[in-house]
């Protein structure tokens, strides 16, 4: 059975939606937000990218964890929201949908809340 991550076409996908997110919210941005966005754009996208791709680790894995390690919890609750209508407009299955928002968010809430800092 294909992981998640292979159903909605791979890292390409993810990192070409995350890249769509952060483009849409560029222009609320500052000069100074800017730098920081591309950091999480990229922490981001790799930590999508764990989720989903069905790797055989347990929950709180050490690298779900370096990966959570910065990323703004509200942008990333943002990203998710983009992402599951995203992927409705695409015409992918609720229940895929579904899965996928929840395979990412589960593993994001286990990891150290901690380790969810804001920019």
């Amino acid at each position: 059975m294909a992981t998640l991550l292979e159903q909605v076409g791979g890292n390409r996908f993810v990192t070409d939606t995350v890249a769509e997110f952060f483009h849409a919210i560029a222009r609320h941005l500052s000069d100074d937000d800017s730098d920081e966005h591309r950091k999480q754009q990229a922490r981001q996208a790799k930590f999508l990218t764990h989720a989903l791709s069905g790797t055989q680790e347990p929950v709180r894995s050490s690298r779900a964890s370096f990966l959570a390690l910065g990323l703004n919890p509200m942008l990333f609750e943002a990203l998710l929201e983009f992402l599951e209508g995203r992927l409705l407009e695409l015409g992918f299955p609720d229940q895929l949908t579904s899965a996928l928002v929840e395979s990412a968010s589960s593993l994001y809430g286990n990891c150290d809340p901690q380790l969810s800092i804001a920019c």
